[in-house]
């Protein structure tokens, strides 16, 4: 399910100065436009920081749903150490299968010292290989704030 982007001005909201191009000159934020009101996502928490990162993520989702009357479904699904720990493998054929089945995929920080010495086949890191492999991705995407030296021309 494809979900178009666009940008709509809303005096409330705020956003930091230096992560606004100089041509925007009044707040902005981006809104999801889809006929579609409920959305399936599979929240992959992993290891050290992520569980605590997605646990927040999916409040704040719940949150900007309700403004906006989206629905969000999640399943949380094992991944990485977690998963060593759990079925032995780093992506189990549950999680990837789950993760395919999804509107969108929530992936927490993998891996940690504790599986460091593990074979390459039994690191948490291979796991986010092969998911990247599975839904024919090649990156995560993460925010990012443009430098004003950038936006220059």
């Amino acid at each position: 399910m494809a979900a178009s982007m666009q940008l709509i001005n809303l005096t409330p909201f705020r956003v930091h100065s230096t992560s606004i191009p100089k041509h925007h000159s009044r707040p902005f934020t981006v809104r999801c436009s889809s006929s579609a009101k409920s959305y399936n996502i599979t929240l992959l928490p992993g290891d050290g920081i992520g569980p605590e990162v997605i646990s927040v993520a999916k409040n704040v989702l719940n949150l900007a749903g309700s403004l906006e009357g989206i629905e969000f479904k999640f399943k949380e699904m094992p991944m990485g150490g977690a998963a060593l720990d759990l079925t032995g493998v780093p992506l189990p054929e549950e999680t990837l299968s789950t993760a395919k089945q999804s509107d969108a995929v929530l992936l927490g920080a993998i891996g940690g010292y504790k599986w460091d010495k593990n074979e390459k086949y039994l690191k948490p890191e291979t796991g986010l290989l092969q998911l990247r492999a599975g839904l024919k991705v090649f990156a995560n995407l993460r925010p990012a704030s443009v430098l004003p030296q950038v936006c220059q021309s």
